[in-house]
């Protein structure tokens, strides 16, 4: 005779609570191996490993609808890889945007202007917005940054080649440079991480000031104390 086992002790066993247990049986899922005439439920080995069977496929993130349908269908092992492609996908694209989400939540924590911008949400959610296009322009800088080094190499050839005056070559260069320094300048505008002030630093304070991939060492106008500022695309 096979072992039985309450309501109670499945629950300790499996760790869940007797309520589940009762759900599982209202919804059809897992019915007691028998109910006796006062109404306590009982169940044995085959019932237990269906109700672990169950609690697996829901942390793997199956819905109760899917798991009931897997266990009634007669071509569950079909099914079962079927959902679990399925499911796969789901989670992958769940994970893709909790990764998007927490690569948000650093970025916040490391801009340092938190408490200098939150005075509404507006002030995060606009700067956040302009650094994001950051993203954009400086993809735009590396590629002009690349063409102005293949323009150098060729200019320096061209110059063994036909023996040019070095200095023709070394201004045209130097005007490049100039140009798109002026261009990025033109696009970014900076916000100080003690006041939150955005502002606009001059030509020469710009391209003097130490600077990190995102942030450049400026002082802000409005509470004149010097420190890495955030760099954030102009509207």
């Amino acid at each position: 005779m096979q072992e039985k086992y309450s309501i109670g002790e499945v629950a300790k066993m499996l760790d869940i609570s007797t309520r589940t247990l009762r759900f599982y049986d209202e919804r059809g899922l897992v019915k007691p191996a028998y109910t006796e005439e006062n109404g306590y439920r009982f169940y044995e080995k085959e019932q237990i490993r269906q109700i672990e069977l169950i609690l697996f496929l829901k942390e793997l993130g199956f819905s109760l609808k899917q798991i009931k349908m897997l266990i009634q269908d007669k071509r569950s092992s079909q099914s079962l890889e079927l959902l679990l492609k399925q499911q796969y996908q789901e989670n992958k694209q769940k994970i893709s945007e909790l990764t998007t989400k927490q690569k948000q939540i650093e970025h916040l924590q490391k801009i340092g202007v938190l408490s200098a911008t939150l005075t509404n949400f507006s002030d995060i959610t606009s700067i956040m917005r302009k650094e994001n296009k950051m993203t954009v322009l400086r993809r735009k800088m590396c590629l002009y940054i690349i063409m102005l080094i293949i323009f150098e190499l060729i200019s320096i050839s061209l110059m063994y080649a036909l023996r040019l005056n070095a200095s023709i070559v070394i201004v045209i260069v130097v005007l490049g440079a100039i140009m798109f320094s002026k261009y990025y300048y033109d696009r970014v505008e900076y916000v100080c991480p003690n006041c939150g002030d955005v502002f606009i630093p001059s030509f020469l304070a710009f391209n003097v000031a130490p600077h990190t991939p995102k942030f450049r060492k400026l002082t802000c106008p409005k509470c004149g104390k010097k420190s890495y500022c955030l760099e954030i695309c102009r509207e």
